[in-house]
């Protein structure tokens, strides 16, 4: 990224803005012509596009496909095409409504009345209607990590009609429908049916039932996902942008196949075995640019690698401890052992991307990026550290966690941290990090694209997410949250941002280490793909061979 062009999303967030205060609203057409215009058949001037499987070479495999059980992001990334919300993001990160028709808010933003487009349908032929919405969401306001942000704010649900849902909150809550549209997993509002919410409840759900233009055929675990045609979908009328609009089923299928070593994944994209392989390794970006076979994809606004801190077990239940951390970590030689190409990584402390209204040029100033090994000694003492061996809990099937690891444990010891370094499989990891005992400390990636600051919340305060943090801090960084929630003026609510910024380097339950942008790589035969920083493969073909 010091080399490839950042893309300035100032855009991203000013319509962010405008999503939380003003209501959209779209035409739909009738479920009869909807389909019409969706079915390959009457489409004779894009018939050529039609058809085909496209094979998506996926580095890792996922623990289940229930996205309101995991914050795993490779799930929502096969289940997008499976799943809809009733609002997705469009290419400049507005909420647009897509399962919704229109939308309108009141009583000073504690009202949200949602009115549903008519005619959808799911993969079960069933009619979507607001009784599906409202156990949706019920489900997802116990279970999934945002809407567990949501639920103490809120009072009640309320069914208008066949087509028409109301969200009362006790007290303002500006960014509804942004954490609506969230598009990762453990953070989006995915619609199933009554019936299915019914039969899982609480559990993991193993039986996907969706609106998308896809739907599921098959999973084996750890080896691929198959997804088919959904003949009758019936798609939004608004123009298709990113997450947001028409979407098109061109191939007949998807299949999502885990492999987990980097080069078979090349090779495969090379020789055309598949049409799309995740996370190539960014140094070879120059070789893949001059193979006409292949097209390499950067990925920006991207990702953030995260240390994860697990607040509720010594050493790191000491905040000096956690500010030793900062100091012993040379964010430089991090980055140059994760990413490799500078092109493709740089160091930034601020949680928002440079150019957007929610960024802080003064985050972390004197405090990230400040490799001191003389004064990470001194807070480590003056954390009492009793010498007992710390856990770095990692993946090794993803190169950047598993380098990360590696070469934060020998930059810990160096400051006297005694360091056992655990790597296991993504589910594994998963699983184990889950648990507050047996890891101290934990490396995965955030999106940096994020729709809102208070998305943040969903991680970061009082016993949020993995990190088992429960003290003074946690909760003045609750406290903060809180005040955020309400506010809808802009101005107003970017001093709160600007002091949890402040409040996040002070306490430091996690530490962002570097952006960095990640580099996907498609066959020639892979038509009309769009970058994101979640892939999708609605809207795209393989072109025939003549």
């Amino acid at each position: 990224m010091k080399k490839v062009s950042k893309v300035l999303i100032c855009i991203l967030v000013l319509a962010l803005t405008c999503t939380v205060i003003s209501a959209c609203s779209s035409k739909q057409a009738g479920v009869n012509e909807a389909a019409k215009k969706s079915s390959p058949q009457e489409m004779s001037s894009e018939d050529s596009r039609y058809g085909g499987t496209i094979t998506v070479a996926k580095k890792m495999s996922v623990p289940h496909l229930d996205s309101d059980k995991s914050t795993d992001w490779q799930i929502s990334s096969i289940m997008n095409h499976v799943y809809e919300g009733l609002f997705e993001f469009d290419s400049n990160f507005k909420a647009q409504p897509h399962l919704a028709k229109s939308y309108k808010i009141s009583d000073n933003g504690k009202v949200y009345n949602i009115k549903l487009r008519k005619g959808v349908l799911f993969h079960n032929g069933k009619e979507m209607t607001a009784e599906d919405i409202s156990a949706s969401f019920n489900r997802w306001l116990k279970n999934n990590g945002a809407g567990k942000m949501v639920a103490p704010y809120f009072d009640k649900v309320k069914i208008l009609g066949k087509y028409e849902i109301v969200f009362k909150f006790n007290e303002p809550y500006a960014p509804f429908i942004n954490i609506l549209a969230s598009p990762v997993s453990n953070q989006k509002l995915v619609i199933r049916p009554q019936e299915i919410i019914e039969k899982f409840g609480d559990e993991v759900i193993t039986e996907h039932i969706g609106t998308g233009p896809y739907k599921l055929v098959k999973r084996i675990p750890d080896q691929k996902v198959k997804l088919t045609r959904f003949e009758d979908y019936v798609p939004s009328e608004l123009h298709s942008s990113m997450y947001a609009g028409e979407r098109k089923a061109y191939a007949k299928n998807i299949v999502f196949k885990i492999v987990d070593e980097q080069s078979v994944r090349v090779a495969g994209v090379k020789s055309g075995r598949f049409h799309f392989a995740e996370e190539a390794q960014q140094d070879q970006y120059e070789i893949f640019k001059s193979n006409p076979d292949v097209k390499p994809i950067v990925v920006n606004p991207d990702l953030m690698e995260m240390l994860i801190i697990n607040c509720g077990n010594p050493p790191f239940d000491n905040i000096n401890a956690r500010r030793a951390l900062v100091h012993a970590i040379d964010m430089e030689e991090l980055g140059s052992a994760m990413i490799g190409n500078e092109a493709f990584w740089d160091t930034e402390a601020c949680l928002h991307p440079k150019g957007t209204i929610w960024y802080d040029k003064n985050a972390g100033k004197g405090i990230y990026n400040n490799y001191d090994l003389e004064k990470a000694k001194k807070l480590l003492d003056k954390a009492n550290y009793d010498g007992s061996p710390i856990v770095i809990l990692s993946g090794r099937d993803d190169k950047v966690e598993k380098q990360g690891a590696i070469a934060l444990k020998d930059q810990l010891e160096k400051v006297g941290f005694k360091v056992n370094l655990k790597l296991f499989d993504r589910p594994t990891v998963v699983e184990k990090r889950s648990k507050e005992k047996g890891w101290n400390l934990h490396l995965t990636m955030f999106s940096k694209a994020v729709p809102d600051p208070q998305i943040h919340a969903a991680w970061t305060g009082t016993d949020k997410w993995i990190s088992n943090w429960d003290d003074k801090y946690s909760h003045q960084m609750d406290k903060i949250f809180a005040k955020m929630i309400r506010e809808t003026d802009y101005e107003k609510r970017y001093k709160i941002v600007k002091e949890f910024y402040d409040k996040y380097w002070e306490t430091v339950p996690y530490i962002n280490l570097v952006d960095y942008s990640r580099l996907h790589l498609i066959n020639k035969s892979l038509k009309n793909y769009k970058s994101s920083p979640q892939a999708f493969f609605w809207n795209t073909w393989i072109k025939k061979k003549q």
